[in-house]
């Protein structure tokens, strides 16, 4: 069972709004939360997945801007659906929720990338203030990048002390670039990760990018300062050429 949520009042009209996903594999509470939030039917539009697959599927139909998914489920468990989001889809952003509450999971949660934990049972109040604050966000800035100009973009992220996500496309490549309150924490680019997949993208010399503030990195593989990356970015490029 999953997809969009069956109630009259959130069909149609929808396609321009925000998109939340709720994941847990009890049916019913899954349904009773999207009831409750559908009262903002007219700031997101709510879908259900009962299972990660189900989530999975859901993600690759829609462009889905927030999931809050439960940790225990029989298929796939939570947080390594969070691993699965953040890498597959680093745009958006995730809730983990839990009846089986620890420090030690909440900081695994927030190692892998969730913004939030939330430990059941919960006031559905709550968690509505938590999704407005979420997708209310303004996304940052989107674009086209040639030559040096996405060393720039880095560079006004980094001293803006922003965390953010900055993915960037060229042809058919993607990576992903993580900041942390300024500093370069984490890059990936198809197989590679680290300060080999930093440099690789930065040797691209056009492409598209998105900067999604807010994004946490789910890991940190880079300890350099961002000044010395994009100085050896820039020594790496002059001597390609």
């Amino acid at each position: 069972m999953g997809g969009n949520l069956p109630f009259p009042e959130n069909i149609s009209m929808l396609k321009d709004l925000k998109k939340v996903l709720i994941v847990d594999d009890e049916e019913t509470l899954t349904w009773s939360m999207a009831k409750s939030l559908s009262k903002d039917k007219d700031k997101y539009e709510v879908f259900i997945a009962n299972n990660g697959k189900d989530a999975l599927s859901l993600l690759q139909n829609n462009k889905i801007d927030l999931v809050i998914s439960d940790i225990r489920m029989p298929d796939i468990n939570g947080l390594d659906l969070l691993v699965r989001i953040k890498k597959e889809y680093p745009e958006t952003k995730v809730i983990i929720m839990t009846a089986y509450g620890s420090s030690d999971v909440q900081k695994e949660a927030n190692r892998r990338g969730s913004l939030y934990y939330v430990e059941k049972p919960f006031e559905i109040s709550d968690i509505r203030k938590i999704i407005i604050d979420l997708i209310g966000k303004k996304k940052g800035f989107q674009g086209k990048v040639f030559g040096l100009q996405l060393t720039d973009i880095i560079q006004m992220n980094c001293l803006s002390r922003v965390t953010a996500a900055l993915t960037i496309t060229k042809d058919s490549e993607k990576g992903v670039i993580y900041l942390n309150e300024g500093e370069i924490v984490h890059a990936e680019c198809g197989e590679e990760q680290g300060t080999e997949a930093f440099y690789k993208i930065m040797s691209w010399q056009e492409g598209e990018f998105v900067s999604n503030i807010g994004i946490m990195s789910p890991i940190q593989t880079i300890q350099q300062s961002w000044e010395h990356l994009l100085v050896e970015a820039m020594r790496k490029s002059d001597d390609e050429t």
